[in-house]
């Protein structure tokens, strides 16, 4: 399993020694998925998955935190994980400080509701508006770190990379959609059709 996760990362990488090649990738953003997926490594079943990004050619790919802790030393996606367990077994619990600001700067939420979570995140008599906005941000972050999102992300970054090596392809549409996704934490089923009719149109990902 070591052996195929490093063939494929140097595979999508600019250098071409494991050593080099690791060094190339960085944290992009954490999902949960209640359906069982495989690793880029070939174990299955995972449900914790970290997106990466090669820092020198802008690909992207997925990979099990477990893996990506312990071959790539990243361990970004580990207090996201733990949050998502938290809140999934408590909705009214709080996000960590660190998780609060990931999510902020992926806009997954608004300023206000940065502000107010940074606020308001270590007290424990809330009132009852105050809870009911700390649940709906909570809510939000789920969505945010969902299987259904990220894997709407997955599509579009897959059409981006592509369009690295089809310069005729103009990705403004497909960059304004991605825009609406990280703003409202999903797409519309017209949004989604019309990129699985890019990807299929294209032969994208064939």
């Amino acid at each position: 399993m070591h052996f195929k996760l490093t063939e494929e990362i140097i595979d999508l990488s600019t250098a071409k020694n494991w050593e080099l090649a690791k060094r190339e990738w960085s944290f992009d953003l954490a999902y949960y998925s209640d359906e069982l997926l495989t690793c880029l490594c070939g174990h299955y079943p995972i449900k914790n998955i970290c997106v990466i990004v090669n820092v020198t050619n802008k690909m992207s790919t997925e990979v099990g935190n477990c893996c990506i802790k312990k071959f790539l030393g990243i361990d970004d996606g580990d207090k996201i994980f733990t949050s998502i367990k938290k809140l999934k077994e408590d909705i009214t619990k709080s996000m960590s400080a660190e998780v609060i600001d990931y999510v902020y700067k992926k806009n997954g939420i608004s300023d206000f509701e940065h502000t107010f979570y940074i606020d308001t995140y270590r007290k424990r008599n809330l009132s009852v508006k105050q809870l009911d906005v700390k649940k709906r941000i909570n809510e939000k972050f789920l969505k945010f770190t969902s299987y259904e999102t990220n894997s709407q992300f997955s599509k579009i970054n897959l059409i981006l990379s592509w369009a690295q090596n089809n310069p005729n392809f103009d990705t403004d549409f497909v960059l304004s959609i991605r825009k609406s996704c990280e703003k409202n934490g999903r797409l519309t089923e017209k949004q989604v059709t019309a990129i699985d009719n890019i990807i299929k149109k294209f032969g994208i990902g064939k």
